[in-house]
């Protein structure tokens, strides 16, 4: 029964995860396997490190199956057919392998692995918190649903951001950016680029827009 309640409070902490505006980046400087695997595979994103290290479920050697969401998030992340064959083998990803089959997001060399998804962090966290969350709930939610549910999702999460203060801002910045210059500005290159960078497009009031977009 304890087991039980342990295994709830794991899962529940990780819904919680991926229902948050916050972004969740795992720097894995060697190997994970288990328990370890599946607190990566809940992340948002995942640096591995380089070199003789490994990822994955060996819990089938043992006689049980993944019990902290790996049959689940592994499927969501490499497809099932993949994530079916991992778990039946209980053999883990090499860092290679891992990226191949996009179960990590990038292999970058040991030293660098914390500094590389520090990056990430700040790079993402340039995004607004409530469009970020909005986006994360109808990916893991919605992506696990019929499509006719998981539209449903989606449009719940889409008109919440469309109303809120700070979309409502961003999106008139943006449309009256349009009827000054003429153009689109996600249409230049220059522009897009300054958006991905500062989290925000660019536009006659793009310093308050992006001070508003970072609150």
């Amino acid at each position: 029964m304890r087991g039980a309640l342990q295994l709830e409070r794991l899962h529940t902490t990780f819904l919680r995860m991926n229902a948050s505006g916050v972004l969740y980046v795992a720097a894995l400087n060697g190997s994970a396997l288990g328990l370890g695997a599946e607190f990566a595979w809940a992340c948002d994103l995942r640096v591995m490190a380089d070199g003789d290290y490994f990822i994955g479920q060996p819990e089938i050697l043992l006689g049980i199956i993944p019990g902290g969401g790996g049959t689940q998030r592994l499927t969501r992340l490499i497809g099932t057919h993949r994530s079916l064959a991992a778990i039946l083998e209980g053999k883990p990803f090499t860092p290679a392998e891992a990226l191949a089959n996009g179960a990590v997001d990038q292999v970058v060399a040991q030293h660098k692995v914390l500094a590389q998804a520090v990056e990430l962090a700040e790079r993402f966290g340039k995004r607004s918190k409530g469009s970020v969350a909005s986006a994360k709930r109808s990916v893991y939610f919605g992506g696990s649903m019929s499509l006719e549910d998981g539209l449903h999702v989606e449009r719940a999460e889409f008109f919440t951001r469309v109303m809120s203060k700070e979309g409502q801002e961003l999106m008139l910045d943006y449309m009256e950016t349009t009827d000054a210059t003429g153009e689109l500005p996600l249409y230049r290159p220059d522009a897009y680029a300054q958006a991905l960078a500062s989290g925000s497009v660019p536009g006659r009031h793009s310093t308050h827009s992006t001070q508003s977009t970072r609150r």
